[in-house]
Order: structure tokens, then C-alpha cells, then sequence
């Protein structure tokens, strides 16, 4: 649980029923104060493997799954899958509420890239979250170190790709697949202006 000191209230209860179900043989790395995301990230990688464990469970401190996410993780065996969790972007001037799970799309001449996408129940995606996200040891074994890193593809270093989004890359390069569980549908918190907020609402009442 990469964060900066501060962890969602919601934590509390979740942390309470997993470490006494007993069902789990748990290890909390809450890393406090490290930065930027892709060191923090790196950090837990290398901590996993030297924990004997068997699944690494990425959660980020703004993030809140409901409490039976890990049972529900588990059980779609997958090699990484995320919990849905959504934010808001701007498409073609309009704000909307998306999950950060992503899909190669095409069908838009205009406007070709990876875009959100919305499935049901658990689907393949090209780009999972790493917010609320289960993933097993051979996977984090075959990706190797540094598995996470900001990457700046053009002469100012404004344009690139984010830590997750590199790692997604890596995975697909070790030969497995990320999935997301449109069924587990966590909190965000987020900080938004409220005529962002607004416009969503005045926009989702005109469909």
C-alpha cells in the first residue's frame, strides 16, 4: 500500500477483517513517504519477493474495494486482475466517469488510442489499474526488477507513459494478460472541481 501518510478511512475496517479472518497469510508493507509512484512501486515489488508470499495486493491509499475483493480476486485466477475503479477524463470536451481499464480501440478515426472500457464481469483488458489490483508471484518474478518507471518519449519530456501503464507493457512482454473484475466496483476519492462534476450530471440527464 504505497502512500504519503495518509490512507482512506475505509482501510481501517478492511485491514481489521482480513488480518483476523485468518484466511490469509498477510503481510501489510504500508510504504509511507516514498516517491515518485514508480520508486514507491519498485519498493513493494522487491519486498514482495523477499516475503515468500504468493500474490502481491496492490492498493493505493486513495482507494477503498469492498471487503470481500480479495475472496473475489482470488477466485477469477487470473495472473493480474484489478477491482474496477473509476475517474473522471475529458473526452472530446465532455467529462465522464470511466474505469481505468483500458482497451486498444480503433473504430474512432479521429481519435485512435487506448480507451477506457466498460465489460461485465471479468474481461481481458490491454491496461489494468494497479489502484485496487491482485497479481501473482510468476508474474512479478517474470517481469523482472524495475518493472515500474515513468518514460518520457518526446524531446521535453512532456508526453509518455505512466508507471502502470509501463508495467502493463512488461506483463504483456512476459507472456501474460491483465484482466479487470467490472463487478468489484471500488471507492475513489478524489478531488474534483464541482463544474466538472456539474457538467457530468447536465450531461448524463441530456442521454
Amino acid at each position: 500500500m504505497p502512500n504519503m501518510g495518509t490512507l482512506a478511512t475505509g482501510h481501517t475496517q478492511n485491514l481489521l477483517e482480513w488480518f483476523l479472518s485468518g484466511k490469509y497469510r498477510s503481510t501489510w508493507f504500508p510504504l509511507v513517504g516514498k516517491a515518485p509512484h514508480d520508486r514507491a512501486r519498485n519498493e513493494c515489488h522487491r519486498a514482495f519477493i523477499e516475503s515468500g508470499c504468493d500474490y502481491l495486493f496492490f492498493l493505493d491509499a486513495d482507494t477503498v474495494p469492498p471487503v470481500d475483493v480479495i475472496d473475489r480476486l482470488i477466485d477469477a485466477d487470473k495472473d493480474m486482475i484489478s477491482a474496477t475503479v473509476q475517474t473522471m477524463k475529458e473526452h472530446k470536451g465532455n467529462p465522464q466517469l470511466v474505469p481505468v481499464a483500458l482497451r486498444w480501440n480503433e473504430e474512432d478515426p479521429e481519435d485512435i488510442g487506448y480507451k477506457a472500457y466498460w465489460g461485465n464481469g471479468v474481461e481481458e483488458v490491454d491496461v489494468a489499474t494497479l489502484a485496487c489490483t491482485l497479481i501473482k508471484k510468476k508474474v512479478m518474478q517474470a517481469v523482472g526488477p524495475r518493472a515500474f518507471q515513468f518514460v518520457y518519449n518526446d524531446e521535453y519530456g512532456t508526453d509518455g507513459m505512466s508507471e502502470d501503464f509501463y508495467f502493463n507493457e512488461r506483463v504483456k512482454e512476459a507472456g501474460f494478460n491483465a484482466w479487470n473484475h467490472y463487478g468489484i466496483l471500488c471507492s475513489h476519492h478524489k478531488t474534483f472541481d464541482t463544474k466538472t462534476v456539474n457538467a457530468l450530471m447536465v450531461n448524463a440527464g441530456g442521454e
